[in-house]
């Protein structure tokens, strides 16, 4: 009877100490947390304004968590390499990475065999900055606003060109959605990237195209183009004097965003640390000032807001790819 108690007792406790292992044991795990080094996937070629952004918070990052944070440049398929190469990392920390509206929520609708999931292959960890584009033409265009720009649009349908990046872009798609709630049509001229686009609507090639402000803004200024509107929310402080799209065609929004995610499975302690500490980075004064020479805005949020704001471009951009019938193929 007595050494039936004993063992019972001791089950008991043993138990206990188990179940009270398990948060300890993610607590340790937090606290000595990294270890090594931490990689970083960036989803585009080195240099640019993305890249530099990814560079330093990378290098905020290091400092941070007293461990090099080491950027890996994983171009191709509008980020959609990079983001099938962190579907395979170890859930462990020491693989994030720099993801963007593009590879997140324009990509699925675009890429037929994407290969992942942006809601269930990853782990959201912080939005870090959001960006607008701005619609550009030559300065002896024709149109010296957008109402210009749809009403020849409208009077000439697809007689007016626009370049973007390629077929599916998130240039392209804007233009798309500004179709789709004007009625005017235009001609989609693809290329292989923004950089040779905008040379051509600068050349007089194409007609207009969006592009972002930190790329158009030095050729505005030099009079090689002339900005007709930008899609934010509201005015951008890069642009002042240029009118939104919404001034023009009210509910027009076109903002992008980037941010930090991990492959599935990451332990919640160790998103908590890296969300925690980029929340600091950010919304930091010298975050401030390197944000806006890039061309972004500084924009914290939290997994969950992370999460809601994937969850609802999802759907917004793949209504914009089925009414374009924009694909990959």
């Amino acid at each position: 009877m007595e050494s039936t108690l004993l063992r019972t007792t001791f089950g008991f406790l043993s138990a206990l100490c188990i179940a009270g292992a398990v948060p300890f044991t993610a607590q340790a795990q937090a606290q000595t947390w990294p270890t090594g080094p931490v990689r970083l996937i960036a989803p585009f070629p080195p240099g640019g304004p993305a890249d530099a952004l990814t560079r330093y918070l990378g290098n905020k990052l290091s400092g941070a968590l007293g461990q090099s944070v080491v950027v890996e440049n994983i171009p191709g398929a509008a980020g959609g390499i990079a983001m099938q190469r962190l579907t395979r990392a170890e859930p462990d920390g020491y693989t994030i990475a720099f993801a963007h509206v593009g590879s997140l929520t324009i990509n699925p609708h675009i890429y037929p065999t994407l290969g992942y999931d942006p809601l269930k292959d990853f782990t959201p960890i912080a939005l870090v900055n959001e960006y607008e584009n701005v619609l550009v033409v030559k300065p002896d265009a024709p149109y010296k606003t957008l109402g210009e720009l749809l009403a020849a649009a409208k009077a000439k349908p697809e007689s007016i060109t626009y370049g973007s990046a390629g077929n599916g872009a998130s240039n392209h798609l804007s233009t798309e959605l500004l179709s789709s709630m004007t009625g005017a049509k235009f001609n989609h001229i693809p290329y292989k990237g923004s950089a040779p686009a905008l040379i051509d609507v600068m050349g007089g090639t194409v007609d207009f195209m969006f592009d972002i402000i930190i790329t158009s803004k030095p050729q505005i200024e030099a009079n090689k183009l002339r900005a007709l509107a930008t899609t934010g929310r509201s005015r951008s402080s890069e642009l002042p004097d240029v009118p939104t799209v919404s001034e023009t065609v009210p509910g027009y929004e076109v903002v992008g965003w980037g941010a930090i995610i991990g492959p599935k499975g990451m332990p919640q302690e160790v998103v908590q640390r890296v969300t925690s500490e980029l929340e600091k980075i950010v919304n930091s004064e010298e975050s401030a000032e390197l944000f806006k020479r890039q061309g972004f805005t500084q924009a914290y949020g939290t997994p969950a807001q992370l999460t809601e704001l994937i969850k609802n471009d999802l759907t917004r951009w793949g209504e914009i790819v089925k009414s374009s019938g924009a694909s990959a193929q």
